[in-house]
């Protein structure tokens, strides 16, 4: 059974806004590859130590479990989200199939979720 790794953003969002977009993602990977897929859980709970830098941190467990990935699903957005960035492009980059989905496919509201994140911009770009 093939291995998916799933990159969706996690900052301003609860535990269970982002496990139901893993979800909404796994079925779309598995529409795509036309069969079930195993999920490598990039849900990390776990918390760094407080003398480090926590993006990078959270990123590089992120990174050790693509290693184990036979396909990547992330969002077109991804340049809104470091770590998602950096993941699709390692995807790209070692050969890892890789599918592109629009955020608003498995992002509930992603416009209130740009807002709150990017409160400098609300008046000029939403």
């Amino acid at each position: 059974m093939k291995k998916l790794f799933v990159s969706v953003p996690m900052k301003g969002r609860t535990e269970e806004e982002i496990k139901a977009s893993i979800q909404k993602m796994k079925k779309i990977a598995e529409i795509y590859e036309g069969e079930e897929m195993e999920l490598i859980d990039s849900y990390i709970d776990e918390e760094p130590k407080e003398d480090c830098n926590r993006g990078v941190w959270f990123l590089a467990k992120s990174i050790d479990m693509l290693a184990e990935a036979d396909v990547f699903i992330g969002i077109r957005e991804c340049y809104d989200w470091n770590g998602c960035c950096i993941e699709s492009e390692t995807a790209r980059k070692y050969g890892i199939k890789a599918y592109m989905i629009p955020a608003r496919y498995v992002i509930d509201d992603y416009d209130s979720l740009l807002r709150k994140l990017h409160p400098i911009v609300n008046n000029v770009l939403l």
